[in-house]
């Protein structure tokens, strides 16, 4: 034991080392790897033991849900495939206890999806204009009309905006392509109550124009008044594509309004476009047996 502890980390002093060399994209894996370092900090990275995660990810999935233990668990595995393929310890050829069969894995939480009604748009719309915050029905507005995520819609500038052709150019998307935004009139007219300079944010904090504005205050707010419950700001994506398939736009139009890379992740709306395809298949079937 005494000559392993000379070669072998602990499992804090690893992890310190983990953060700092790894190029980590969702930031909220940090704070769930400083769970299991502050779990597990004084033991030695290979006596880490398949039981322990276990005992910990169970009580995880009974404190919040399947879906997030399961984050946790592949955050846990991540730190312990980096200590193996590290030049000074791969030669332990220390097997990742998180592989382990008595390692459990929970069943994923199926996605919520809230839509508005059209009342509650209306509603939501009225209230938002008397936001605090003089841009929450203009952001409400566009993300309405657009489907645009919430981190996109913030990251425009007024660069972004061609007013005359009436769209807005989307950089970047979590898809890593760009994407035209389309601007409607209404949208137009609540932009022209503002301005900013061309490489300025839409929305911009009022601390610190270089980044964008934290409007969850205001949006808690307008929910409470308007009596809106159980609806994230996503979910004005979700009733953008509502909207499309009551529209009867199909399926494919709608993807490409949210920007859909794959026809499959729409689907998720299929059920929506019932009654549009109920009456295409009851068209089609009249124009062959005309009686």
């Amino acid at each position: 034991t005494g000559s392993l502890r000379c070669i072998v980390p602990s499992f804090g002093e690893f992890v310190d080392d983990f953060l700092a060399d790894t190029q980590i994209a969702d930031k909220s894996m940090i704070g769930r790897v400083y769970f299991w370092k502050k779990k597990f900090n004084d033991k030695l990275v290979i006596n880490v033991t398949a039981e322990e995660i276990d005992d910990a990810l169970l009580q995880i999935d009974r404190a919040t849900s399947g879906s997030n233990a399961n984050r946790y668990k592949s955050n846990l595995s991540s730190v312990f495939i980096v200590f193996n393929r590290h030049p000074s310890y791969k030669r332990l050829k220390f097997p990742n206890p998180v592989r382990s069969e008595f390692v459990s894995s929970f069943r994923e939480n199926s996605p919520k999806t809230r839509f508005l009604s059209p009342t509650e748009q209306r509603t939501l719309l009225k209230t938002s204009k008397e936001s605090h915050w003089d841009k929450l029905y203009l952001l409400v507005l566009m993300a309405l009309t657009t489907g645009a995520r919430r981190g996109e819609l913030l990251k425009l500038t007024w660069d972004d905006l061609e007013l005359t052709t009436k769209v807005a150019y989307l950089r970047t998307t979590k898809n890593s392509e760009p994407r035209l935004l389309p601007l409607l009139t209404p949208v137009i007219h609540e932009l022209g109550r503002f301005t900013g300079g061309s490489d300025h944010l839409i929305f911009p904090s009022t601390t610190c124009p270089l980044r964008p504005f934290d409007f969850k205050k205001a949006w808690h707010r307008v929910l409470k008044d308007a009596g809106i419950s159980n609806l994230r700001f996503h979910d004005l994506r979700h009733t953008a594509a509502s909207n499309m398939v009551g529209a009867n736009r199909t399926l494919f139009e709608t993807g490409v309004l949210l920007g859909h890379k794959q026809a499959s992740t729409t689907m998720r709306y299929a059920h929506l476009a019932h009654q549009h395809t109920s009456k295409m298949a009851a068209d089609v079937w009249s124009e062959i047996h005309e009686d």
